[in-house]
């Protein structure tokens, strides 16, 4: 008869790294093999952002951190594969707050669970900019809400997907102005980008390191900063608020998660690596260069603030809508 003493002693044997109810067991090695991060938009600032914290990450673990794209649907394909993923912290998530507050509003069917992602850290805080095609007659943000209300439902911005954080941001945008713009979606990966430099688009909500070769060729004409203090790159370069929407701040924050089976020892260790990694030189003078701002917290802090902010843009999604319909 196999009792419950040697039932244990036979997995002991076989070294079986299992917890009751599945869950992987943490062990005193980690990590002893390379670390992947899953990012969903390849190119551009955010596929930068990655490397940079991968580099500094790993030498903080003393192990290779490997940036692997699962672009599409909005960033879907990408948290949907980390959710499923053994949480054995081999597979880390690099969420856009979007995965957690919208996605779930806006997808019929996201492939994953909120709740099956654990927010470990966040590490960065990433405002956008507006520009618009230089061919057209727009030089500040006032001119651009005129031009767009007097053509509704005419002016094309390009986004990196439905639910996307450019998508949002328009959509947003629109709200507050009441201007009518129409939403095209492109692959990301810098497609969006292309759109506007040339001409197929006319205006566009990009990263600083998306938008600051057109700006500097004079093919993208740059109009405001969508946070709540101006770049370093563009001094003279007013914030949104400062451009004639006061009280609008609009950054979105970025963060490391795991699956939600992740033993909490790892957990802790990786959130005392992200810490570390976030306030290092390296990834300040990296993250200045493509304009983002780092960061960091507790999962607990993200998780209070995905509750209140989902509330938030359930109320913006709906007055968007309502406006397009009109």
């Amino acid at each position: 008869m196999l009792t419950r003493r040697r039932l244990l002693i036979s997995l002991g044997s076989l070294g079986a790294p299992l917890l009751l109810g599945g869950m992987p067991a943490a062990r005193a090695d980690y990590p002893d093999s390379p670390i992947r991060i899953i990012i969903a938009f390849p190119a551009g600032a955010g596929e930068a952002e990655a490397r940079i914290v991968a580099k500094r990450l790993g030498e903080v673990l003393k192990q290779s951190v490997i940036v692997d794209a699962h672009p599409g649907a909005g960033g879907n394909i990408a948290a949907a594969y980390v959710a499923k993923s053994r949480g054995d912290g081999y597979t880390l998530l690099l969420g856009v707050s979007t995965f957690f507050e919208t996605n779930p509003m806006i997808y019929k069917d996201i492939g994953y669970r909120p709740a099956d992602l654990q927010p470990v850290s966040a590490i960065s805080e990433q405002p956008f900019v507006l520009v618009v095609n230089s061919s057209l007659p727009i030089h500040s943000l006032r001119e651009l809400i005129a031009y767009a209300k007097q053509r509704p439902g005419k002016v094309t911005n390009a986004t990196a997907g439905l639910g996307s954080p450019l998508d949002l941001i328009a959509k947003e945008f629109m709200v507050r102005t009441g201007a009518q713009i129409l939403n095209v979606p492109y692959k990301g990966g810098g497609e969006d980008t292309l759109a506007v430099l040339g001409g197929f688009a006319d205006m566009l909500f990009g990263g600083v390191a998306d938008v600051m070769g057109g700006i500097q060729s004079g093919k993208m004409r740059a109009l405001c900063v969508t946070g709540n203090r101006r770049l370093p790159h563009f001094p003279d370069l007013p914030t949104i608020a400062e451009a004639g929407l006061p009280g609008y701040d609009f950054t979105v924050w970025n963060c490391l998660s795991v699956p939600s089976s992740t033993p909490p020892a790892i957990v802790e260790k990786l959130h005392s690596a992200i810490v570390t990694t976030m306030t290092s030189p390296e990834v300040q003078t990296g993250f200045d260069r493509i304009g983002f701002f780092p960061t960091s917290s507790s999962g607990e802090e993200l998780s209070k603030r995905i509750v209140s902010e989902t509330e938030v843009w359930r109320t913006v999604l709906k007055k968007s809508a309502a406006l397009r319909q009109q």
